[in-house]
């Protein structure tokens, strides 16, 4: 099983509701957690899960992935995402089952590689309440069964990221779009590959939107 750190909920009571945090390529667990400090107050009665990738980053052991990019092509990112997110599948039942909560309450927040496998959760996780998905990109599965709902979605990313270029966020609404998958969208004017403050602060009305209904 995944491992990583977590910080419960700020009311100090039971788990409600669940946020699953992914971070992106060569990071950690830890790093994307500072997320939920800016959005604890907010979501009080929210446990936040900062898993680690099931790989250790190929570049150096400094950090984790969720899959190999030695290629950014659609192609090779789709079959790396067939690998991991069996293991982030995995990992989500047990912490659900462990919390007695369903997919209902819970959501995903995803960065960079990180918003990729979190996005393709929506194929494996039925009735999955939403995600965040931030400069990252949306990589379909050629086949899939058609569901009867999909999550919310939230597509944030900067205008001027040289990682994972602006035009992979645009032909991502497309994508969804003609899968029938309403997307919220947020562009971070002359922002690189990062999350800033605007980012952060549209993040947390989404969420708290989506799980204090």
């Amino acid at each position: 099983m995944l491992e990583g750190p977590r910080l419960l909920p700020r009311s100090r009571g039971k788990t409600k509701k669940l946020v699953v945090l992914c971070h992106g390529y060569g990071s950690n667990g830890q790093d994307l957690l500072s997320l939920a400090h800016y959005w604890a107050d907010l979501l009080p009665e929210v446990e936040f899960l900062a898993p680690n990738g099931p790989e250790v980053w190929e570049t150096e052991a400094s950090g984790y992935q969720w899959f190999s990019l030695k290629e950014f092509t659609p192609a090779y990112i789709r079959k790396g995402l067939k690998v991991a997110h069996l293991h982030l599948q995995t990992y989500l039942q047990e912490v659900m089952a462990e919390r007695h909560l369903t997919p209902k309450d819970l959501a995903l927040v995803g960065f960079s590689q990180g918003g990729m496998i979190a996005l393709d959760m929506m194929f494996v996780i039925k009735e999955l309440r939403g995600l965040i998905c931030y400069s990252g990109g949306f990589f379909p599965p050629s086949t899939f069964s058609q569901l009867e709902s999909y999550p919310e979605v939230f597509l944030v990313h900067g205008d001027a990221d040289p990682v994972v270029p602006y035009e992979v966020f645009l032909e991502s609404q497309r994508k969804l779009k003609k899968m029938g998958i309403h997307s919220q969208t947020l562009t971070c004017s002359h922002l690189g590959h990062s999350i800033n403050e605007e980012g952060i602060k549209a993040g947390g009305k989404f969420l708290a939107k989506l799980l204090l209904q």
